[in-house]
């Protein structure tokens, strides 16, 4: 074959695709949830903050901390739709068959760009 690629390497990545939604997801989602609780602890730095410069330098790692979470926000967002579609029951199911194919797939593959030998049948 010329430089196209195979079914098996076209299949492989539409799953490694959609495992890196999943895992840019949940990494994304974590962040998120931690930057919710770093900001409970920044006002509450800001509200005990003993004078003016403790203050600012309180609202600089607050204004920080809503950049990273606005960034991990978009990151959720943009890998929510894909990631929400495979968590339904049948489009899990068909994600499974899809691996499982990809393995019977790559199997054939090898069996036909590999080295073929003829057993004879007859004696």
């Amino acid at each position: 074959m010329q430089n196209k690629k195979t079914p098996a390497e076209q299949l492989s990545e539409f799953l490694n695709f959609i495992n890196q939604c999943h895992t840019e997801y949940q990494i994304a989602s974590e962040a998120l949830n931690e930057e919710d609780k770093r900001l409970q602890d920044l006002l509450h730095e800001m509200e005990f903050a003993s004078n003016k410069a403790e203050r600012n330098k309180v609202a600089t790692r607050l204004q920080r901390s809503r950049k990273e979470r606005r960034r991990n926000k978009d990151i959720v967002k943009l890998n929510e739709q894909v990631v929400r579609f495979f968590e339904e029951k049948p489009h899990r199911d068909t994600l499974n068959k899809m691996k499982q194919l990809l393995g019977r797939q790559r199997k054939e593959e090898e069996y036909l760009f590999g080295e073929r030998v003829y057993k004879q049948k007859a004696k």
